[in-house]
């Protein structure tokens, strides 16, 4: 009986426990570092320099947070804007052109 319980039973609880704790550590950790996201706002950008058949300006709507590049279609050619949280006059938020046509 000796024998069976030094060389399986107690390696075997060890075994276990050490798991246990390494577990708990982990679910401790994975929750304590969550953070409730803020909830995602439909915000209108007005795409600078660019205007409709109309003259109208080109608007984007999204959900996508400032600082994030979009890719839009002007004319026949794709062009990239940043989006910013500078507020225009009319209501909408700046998207600022990185390709310059």
């Amino acid at each position: 009986m000796s024998a069976l319980f030094d060389k399986f039973l107690i390696p075997t609880a060890v075994g276990m426990v050490v798991t246990g704790l390494a577990a708990a550590a982990g679910w401790l950790y994975r929750r304590r570092r969550t953070t409730p996201t803020p909830p995602r706002v439909l915000r209108r950008f007005s795409l600078l320099g660019t205007a409709g058949a109309d003259g109208t300006p080109l608007y984007y709507e999204t959900t996508r947070a400032p600082g994030s590049v979009v890719t839009r279609r002007v004319g026949s050619l794709p062009q990239r804007f940043e989006l910013t949280d500078a507020p225009l006059d009319d209501g909408t938020y700046a998207a600022e052109p990185l390709d310059h046509l």
